[in-house]
């Protein structure tokens, strides 16, 4: 596999992280967008795969979605604290809707 195949690749499942993160604590992509400062459209374009998001962007998402940097890159390191820290967000927007 190429480089570029191997960056396509991060890319399709990091996007399919972050939409999958996002649903665990039932944001909308506008709640993310919201949290996160990103935009809604570049958002739809990350989580298909299509963007190729800065650092500041990616710190920006890991903390409106209560993880640190390397839980939204490294999941198969941390996947129990970040089902954890997906719990923790969910509580508090139920919180928060009440």
């Amino acid at each position: 596999m190429t480089t570029n195949q191997q960056a396509s690749e991060f890319s399709r499942e990091l996007g399919r992280r972050v939409r999958n993160l996002r649903g665990d604590v039932l944001l909308t992509r506008r709640d993310l967008a919201e949290r996160s400062g990103v935009s809604e459209r570049y958002l739809a374009s990350l989580e298909t795969g299509q963007a190729n998001p800065s650092l500041a962007i990616l710190f920006r998402l890991a903390g409106a979605l209560d993880l640190r940097i390397e839980q939204l890159l490294c999941p198969q390191k941390s996947d129990l604290q970040t089902r954890a820290a997906a719990t923790r967000v969910s509580a508090q927007r139920q919180t928060v809707n009440s």
